[in-house]
């Protein structure tokens, strides 16, 4: 976001084509994420997504291609997040009779499909909001433009609807991987793409804007924003740690699955059991 907005004469020359050098970045790493995730997913019969994460990622980024984006690079990053995040669909519907109880294998689609059009619904109303009057948000907005009037901040509102996904995103794979105690669907390069990626496109980059255009990125510092930042790295760095745990204690069986190994108070020899 933010291609078209004219800093004030104090900001550097440079400051937009860095803050777009870095979200470029963050959004190729992500792609590598996508791309890493496909195959680990098909060869461990795991999804590498939790459902709720998945639905809010894809109803964010339906919103922002169709109705947000302005600049060809913006437009750009967010179809090819769509068309990756097919693969991601695939392998996630592939791996629901492994997974998750028979109807709700059988009925997977149909509950993903329904869970993307209430994230739609909740995405749209706060844009049209958003949109609705310059100045929304934290902060003087002279400078920003979107659709042709000054005051509407679109880097600002993509801020706070992209980290409430990340935040999410991080917090429920944490979760699933504690969960289930074995790295089917994830991997070190998943994790580093995504962690690093998430760094890149959403700390680094708004955190240039701030420090340089201050007047209209206060925001970066406010409570709201150093819990999403603090919790997601947090989560991420966390994540990695629990991961190296279990990929110490996990089992694979025949057909490639893995379960978990000595891990809930279970025992080397019960996981044994499982894989025989």
């Amino acid at each position: 976001m933010g291609q078209t907005d004219i800093p004030p004469p104090h900001c550097p020359p440079w400051l937009i084509p860095a803050s777009t050098v870095l979200l470029a970045l963050g959004i190729l790493l992500w792609l590598l994420t996508y791309i890493l995730m496909t195959p680990r997913s098909l060869s461990t019969k795991s999804s590498p997504i939790p459902l709720l994460a998945l639905s809010v990622n894809l109803s964010w980024e339906i919103i922002f291609a169709l109705y947000v984006t302005e600049h060809i690079l913006e437009r750009a990053g967010f179809v090819l997040w769509l068309l990756f995040d097919v693969a991601i669909i695939h392998v996630t519907l592939r791996a629901a009779p492994y997974e998750r109880p028979p109807f709700l294998a059988r009925n997977l689609g149909t509950v993903l499909a329904a869970m993307v059009g209430v994230g739609c619904l909740a995405q749209w109303t706060v844009v049209v909001w958003w949109v609705e009057v310059p100045g929304r948000g934290h902060g003087d907005k002279r400078g920003k433009w979107w659709g042709g009037v000054e005051g509407i901040d679109t880097t600002e509102l993509a801020y706070w609807t992209a980290g409430v996904a990340q935040v999410l995103g991080s917090g429920l794979s944490l979760g699933d991987l504690v969960r289930r105690g074995h790295s089917g669907g994830t991997s070190y390069g998943i994790w580093l793409a995504r962690t690093i990626g998430s760094q890149f496109g959403l700390t680094l980059n708004s955190g240039i804007l701030w420090r340089y255009w201050p007047e209209a990125h206060a925001y970066y510092l406010t409570p709201p924003s150093l819990f999403i930042l603090g919790a997601t790295t947090a989560f991420d760095l966390l994540y990695g740690a629990v991961l190296w745990y279990v990929k110490k204690t996990e089992r694979q069986l025949p057909d490639g699955r893995l379960v978990a190994g000595a891990w809930h108070g279970g025992s080397p020899g019960e996981a044994d059991k499982k894989v025989q």
